[in-house]
């Protein structure tokens, strides 16, 4: 499976989290914000977010659909917004 950085060039405009970029706090606080999601959420999120796979790859290693995929990420995203 290909990472979204290994592909020069493509993405899909969401950003992704990654540790190093930005403030070690903003990780800290996304990760303890994902950490509080419902599992298949936090799933979700953390491989398509943290590690940069597609909802494909994300489907395949989770045995879901891709249309999952989506539906759970939303979740995870709107879950997750500062109060």
């Amino acid at each position: 499976m290909m990472r979204r950085r290994e592909v020069a060039g493509k993405g899909s405009g969401s950003p992704s989290v990654k540790p190093g970029e930005g403030s070690s706090e903003s990780f800290q606080v996304t990760m303890l914000r994902a950490l509080m999601l419902p599992p298949r959420c936090r799933d979700v999120f953390v491989l398509k977010q943290i590690h940069g796979y597609t909802p494909a790859e994300v489907a395949a290693v989770l045995g879901m659909s891709t249309g999952d995929v989506r539906k759970h990420l939303r979740r995870a995203l709107r879950e997750m917004q500062p109060d």
